[in-house]
């Protein structure tokens, strides 16, 4: 029974390759093509049973008027936007002789659209399967970055399941991307995409249409993204207005930080984290939300999401980043637990909008008692990490006497020196020899301690390291610990001051902070 079944399944092999086989090149091209890619199984496994043109050609006639959104006219949109995107990937994407729509590239623009973003987070580690080139045995490839193709809102939602779903590429060889190990399931979210596309499911049989019809009209281009501006759990619409009325019995159960930053890619971005201390009671899973109107009142974002509290120190603590217009905005944020709202808090915000990558600039000051490296790649808008280093503000600026304060902040294209060469070196290559920026920092203490005792203190200006943060050129960190343990309890401010010592420009930052019992 056994062979029989084995010699039964080997025959029907056959008789699809011959029956394919059958069919004119042209059609053989089109289903062995990218169109296979938007083929349901029981097409693909229909495909391969045709035995002449003519079925096949009443098979693409059928495929396309099943996906038809204007059934009553001739003009068929998702053909000319899947025809479009094919024309796209196979002018970006090709690789050698292969054509871009067959590429793992093209067939992700295929199935799911170009998505909102696209990000290229550091040097990839990916060695190269061919010994004969650089970067084989193992070792990294220096001079290919690995890319990660984001999709928010909408389609994350529909076609993913998750609130942002991020599908990298990896460089293999040196013309070629291959799909990385992904967190998203892309065996389900390409099932859902095509049965999402199919808008007549029961069709048997393809409409045909006189000459005299209406021209197609020019192809539908791309919907934007759709961006949530309200609220959609009712509770959480309650707490924020009544936040907004001065009524907010969850304060001081979560502190809020934020800042606004660019990529090296130029992409403008805004963290938003809240910190959880210990004594607020809340941990575990919870949902993160939050609403951001402009100056006249009016709705710019809001999110809602499923989240656990990360740990730092005693306390916890979540983030994430958020894309805003420019202008003075208000943002209240907050968390639930089992539906009920536990904590809120809110934020004027003073935004650019838009950041010049190219500009030289500082971040803002970061006082916080966690930085920590991070184990895995991040995204250029990761929420508050540098170049594979994560600070995690401490938003309620409240530091026991055993803390190190440490105080962090980016520079961004700062004067860089020219590489010093060893003493007594007459000649040297300095190419590989990096250009670092010079930097002379002066910290000062001011403040009262709980006995009404006034506190001043200051160091003199001195030499400090910047950090180029890997993977982020043009960035630079500089970070420090101050050991609290001569601060008796009470509130004080921290002021820096960066010389950049090669372009001849000065910053000033400052930040008020408390040490406590």
């Amino acid at each position: 029974m056994k062979l029989r079944m084995f010699v039964t399944a080997a025959a029907l092999v056959c008789l699809a390759a011959i029956a394919i086989a059958d069919l004119s090149p042209a059609f053989i091209e089109w289903g062995q093509g990218p169109y296979q890619f938007l083929m349901t199984k029981e097409e693909a496994a229909s495909w391969k049973t045709l035995k002449s043109d003519a079925d096949a050609k009443a098979f693409v006639d059928l495929f396309w008027a099943r996906r038809d959104p204007t059934p009553g006219t001739p003009a068929n949109e998702y053909r000319s936007q899947i025809e479009e995107r094919i024309q796209a990937a196979d002018k970006t994407f090709a690789e050698g002789k292969m054509k871009g729509s067959m590429t793992d590239r093209g067939k992700i623009l295929l199935v799911y659209g170009p998505p909102q973003r696209i990000v290229q987070p550091r040097t990839a580690d990916v060695p190269s399967m061919n010994p004969d080139e650089p970067g084989s045995m193992g070792q990294p490839m220096p001079d290919r970055l690995a890319l990660t193709w984001v999709y928010d809102a909408a389609v994350a939602k529909e076609l993913f399941h998750v609130a942002r779903a991020q599908i990298q590429f990896v460089p293999v060889g040196q013309s070629t991307y291959k799909l990385g190990r992904n967190a998203v399931d892309l065996k389900e979210s390409q099932a859902r995409a095509i049965a999402k596309s199919i808008t007549q499911p029961d069709l048997k049989v393809a409409p045909t249409f006189t000459a005299a019809a209406a021209p197609t009209p020019p192809p539908v281009a791309e919907a934007p993204p759709v961006v949530q501006t309200e609220l959609t759990t009712a509770t959480f619409k309650t707490a924020v207005a009544d936040q907004k009325n001065a009524k907010n019995p969850y304060d001081k159960k979560a502190y809020v930080a934020w800042g606004e930053y660019v990529t090296s890619f130029g992409q403008t971005f805004v963290p938003v984290g809240l910190y959880v201390p210990k004594a607020s009671g809340i941990s575990g899973d919870v949902t993160f939300f939050g609403v951001v109107e402009d100056a006249t009142g009016k709705n710019v974002l809001a999110f809602e999401q499923p989240v656990t509290l990360a740990a730092s120190k005693d306390d916890f603590y979540i983030d994430k980043s958020l894309t805003l217009p420019a202008g003075k905005h208000r943002g209240v944020f907050g968390l639930a637990k089992n539906g009920a709202v536990v904590a809120l808090t809110a934020a004027d915000m003073e935004l650019a909008g838009a950041l010049d990558k190219d500009a030289t600039a500082i971040s803002q000051l970061i006082l916080s008692n966690n930085i920590f490296p991070l184990t895995e790649s991040q995204l250029p808008d990761d929420p508050f990490a540098f170049g594979g280093v994560r600070v995690v503000p401490k938003a309620d600026r409240a530091f026991r006497a055993s803390d190190e304060l440490w105080y962090f902040f980016e520079l961004r294209n700062p004067g860089l020196a020219e590489p010093a060469l060893p003493e007594g070196t007459v000649a040297v290559n300095t190419a590989d020899v990096p250009r670092l920026p010079k930097l002379q920092v002066k910290l000062d203490v001011a403040g009262t301690d709980n006995t009404g005792k006034a506190v001043k203190m200051a160091a003199p200006p001195r030499e400090t390291d910047a950090i180029e943060m890997k993977g982020v050129p043009g960035h630079y960190g500089v970070g420090n610990a101050i050991p609290l343990e001569s601060f008796k309890p009470g509130d004080y401010t921290f002021t820096v001051k960066v010389i950049d010592t090669i372009k001849k420009t000065s910053y000033t930052l400052s930040e008020k902070f408390k040490v406590v019992e």
